[in-house]
């Protein structure tokens, strides 16, 4: 990280740094995984993170085109789609296993409405918010779920009517979580359940294979999380923690894996982008990348598990619970 970087971080800032929105502390240090262009500012006191310098609007739009949701809102290759599916199917019966029959659900960035679709069979009653006209259009045609492509704040969402919000790999994204956390708490009803899952800044994977994590995506991702410091964003604004885990079948296995593949030079991220089917290359060239991923597919597994188990896996799902007024 050059001097100039951090220089413009402090003017940007002001020399004073402002108070991390978690736990409060006013000390900050520049986390390794950043990058050339933008750098990861890191509270000292819980870990939470965010990207400096902020990117602009032009930056983000230019990340969420069409080839970030997929053609025809197909993000994979056939095969994978269909597990990615199944997947989805599978995680609706987890967060089934843990609400109340037939809630009133929430998901705040429902992309193509894969995870809103699987709960709606499941018999709950189904809404999500998608700001990327792209991705809500295959939502909006999914039978008996209402989406909203407006900000959250406008949607006209009736308070107090949710049993269950869902932010899934959705809090990094956003500009500034806490007004979100304020609004989610005023449309969930009492003790209503938020679940999130985000990335976790603080796992093995991301501390070994620093700017080359897989998960880090900072052009996109404005917030990075520990358990640590979500867990006192979510108590600071009125959640109490019923339930915390680090680890996915879904991201942790493959997000060390394509981290491992970072780490040996090739052009980042080029195992995923074939699977998004973003790169077209010569037949050996897919064969070299396909076989190097399944070399590295047992110990990024191993790693998965055993980052999982000491409390560091690649993400964090937190259940939470909306607190009474007093």
């Amino acid at each position: 990280m050059g001097n100039r970087q951090i220089q413009a971080i402090q003017l940007e800032r002001g020399m004073n740094p402002e108070t991390c929105m978690a736990c409060g502390s006013s000390k900050f240090s520049i986390d390794p995984t950043s990058s050339e262009r933008f750098c990861l500012v890191q509270c000292a006191g819980c870990g939470v993170g965010f990207t400096k310098p902020k990117p602009t609007r032009e930056d983000l739009e230019k990340h969420y085109s069409q080839t970030y949701y997929g053609p025809e809102n197909v993000k994979f290759l056939p095969v994978l789609e269909k597990i990615v599916i199944w997947m989805a199917k599978r995680r609706a019966r987890w967060i089934d296993k843990r609400i109340r029959p037939r809630s009133r659900v929430l998901e705040i960035g429902c992309g193509r409405g894969v995870l809103l679709e699987a709960l709606s069979h499941l018999g709950h009653e189904c809404h999500g918010t998608e700001r990327s006209d792209l991705a809500a259009t295959r939502a909006q045609r999914i039978v008996g779920i209402k989406v909203y492509t407006d900000p959250l704040e406008q949607c006209g969402l009736r308070e107090n009517y949710f049993d269950v919000v869902i932010l899934w790999h959705v809090l990094e994204h956003l500009e500034n979580p806490v007004p979100t956390l304020t609004h989610i708490s005023n449309l969930l009803g009492p003790h209503g359940i938020l679940i999130i899952e985000v990335p976790n800044v603080w796992s093995w994977q991301a501390r070994l294979t620093g700017k080359h994590w897989f998960h880090l995506d900072i052009q996109r991702h404005l917030y990075h999380f520990s358990a640590q410091g979500l867990n006192k964003l979510l108590e600071r604004n009125g959640f109490l923690i019923i339930k915390i885990t680090t680890f996915s079948w879904e991201q942790c296995p493959f997000g060390a894996l394509q981290s491992f593949l970072n780490c040996l030079g090739l052009q980042p991220q080029t195992f995923y982008k074939l699977l998004k089917r973003e790169l077209s290359l010569p037949f050996s060239s897919k064969l070299f990348h396909y076989s190097l991923a399944g070399l590295s597919f047992l110990p990024a597994t191993l790693l998965a598990g055993l980052e999982s188990l000491a409390g560091r896996g690649g993400v964090i799902r937190v259940i939470t619970q909306k607190q009474s007024a007093h």
